[in-house]
């Protein structure tokens, strides 16, 4: 994937909150991350849907739920897309997000 397409994809806000946490929280089940962005299902879906095509992400489907992370293969590959998530995002947005993680049972 190029870098061009890459910064394309991730310049969504919604997008890069799902990164933010996925990068600091590790793997994530979609019920939390439909609860922390506020979003409904088919709206996160599609987010979600672009990134794990275009190899960013991976899911790991566990009975009715999905848990989501980072690919580690992809952070290798295109080692900018680190640098980003590591420059801890200070817009309050994201920070906001960390803040209302919650480690919900689904």
């Amino acid at each position: 994937m190029e870098i061009m397409d890459i910064l394309k994809l991730i310049a969504d806000k919604n997008r890069m909150r799902i990164l933010n946490i996925l990068y600091n929280k590790n793997k994530t089940c979609v019920c939390v991350l439909e609860d922390i962005l506020n979003l409904n299902q088919s709206n996160l879906s599609r987010h979600l849907n672009k990134l794990k095509k275009a190899g960013i992400i991976i899911g790991e489907k566990r009975t009715q739920w999905v848990d989501y992370e980072i690919s580690e293969k992809f952070l290798k590959e295109n080692p900018f897309v680190k640098e980003i998530l590591e420059s801890r995002l200070t817009e309050e947005i994201f920070l906001k997000d960390l803040n209302n993680f919650k480690c919900l049972k689904c």
